[in-house]
């Protein structure tokens, strides 16, 4: 598997700093490694910039751009229940899933996989790591841009 970080100037601008970047970088590689079926993840923002990435053979600012025109679709989607807010989006396909998580107001979770994954402990572990990864970009709100 490749693994691809992002932490240049994309990155700073929407983390607060290196460490945040690296932390994430490191969760998102743990959540890879420890689930079965899992082929690969990305942190992007709302706004379509890779913050971190362990993606085989996909171009980290191209999929977070699609992921973000995905997370907004999924939010309108959301609006027809009537209530709440978009959490998660599942694309099942042939040959395995893309899920994508709302990581606090700033941030994507997505996760790719092939189609052996356990898609309930995926969602246990994915749905804490988004939480944890919430919590590091959230600071950046803070600060002055």
């Amino acid at each position: 598997m490749t693994t691809t970080t992002t932490t240049g100037p994309a990155a700073a601008s929407t983390t607060p700093a290196d460490p945040s970047s690296a932390r994430a970088t490191a969760l998102i590689e743990a959540l890879v490694v420890s689930t079965r079926g899992a082929r690969g993840a990305l942190l992007a923002s709302v706004d379509g910039r890779p913050l971190a990435a362990s993606l085989p053979d996909h171009d980290p600012r191209s999929t977070a751009a699609i992921i973000a025109s995905s997370r907004g679709l999924g939010e309108r989607l959301a609006d027809l229940s009537g209530a709440g807010t978009m959490q998660e989006i599942v694309v099942r396909s042939t040959s395995g899933y893309v899920v994508i998580y709302t990581a606090g107001a700033r941030g994507v979770l997505t996760v790719l996989t092939d189609s052996s994954v356990n898609l309930a402990m995926l969602h246990l572990k994915a749905r804490d790591v988004a939480a944890r990864v919430a919590e590091e970009l959230e600071p950046a709100a803070d600060q002055p841009s």
